[in-house]
């Protein structure tokens, strides 16, 4: 997993050359439909907005055909990592939905805010939307970035 500024993202061209065209394309969206998918070539996003859930409602996941780019636009979230090996799977993958749900510790967490990021890999289990004490409203982008699985 990868914790940043937006600002820095330019610094992961190389390894994930779709990230300037899906910023271009997510900037020049002039009113957001929450939950549509916008693509562009590379992958696709969406934008998400509402208010975190409690830590233990939040579920890890994992993807393999996309690496997750999440970008917080407003507000803030809590998000926590593990590694797979160390976590419980609750929901078989879903190569349709790309998607595989985990269950277990989530001793490794921090806060994401407005004009922040974060990368997930496939080997990343990761939680996401979530608060530890008091709910927390957040607008974000997630942009869904093909992975060369060749």
């Amino acid at each position: 997993m990868i914790i940043d500024a937006v600002a820095n993202l330019t610094h992961y061209n190389k390894l994930f050359p779709a990230i300037p065209e899906a910023v271009e394309a997510m900037k020049s969206i002039q009113q957001q439909e929450f939950g549509k998918k916008y693509f562009f070539k590379g992958g696709y996003f969406f934008f998400q907005e509402g208010v975190t859930k409690p830590i233990e409602e939040a579920q890890f996941e994992a993807h393999r055909k996309y690496a997750d780019l999440q970008i917080v636009l407003k507000g803030e979230e809590y998000i926590a990592w593990n590694r797979l090996a160390d976590l419980t799977e609750v929901l078989p993958y879903d190569p349709e939905k790309d998607v595989q749900k985990f269950t277990g510790q989530n001793t490794h967490k921090m806060k994401i805010s407005e004009g922040m990021a974060y990368i997930c890999f496939p080997w990343d289990g990761h939680q996401a939307v979530f608060h530890v004490d008091q709910p927390l409203h957040f607008t974000k982008a997630v942009i869904k970035l093909e992975l060369n699985t060749k």
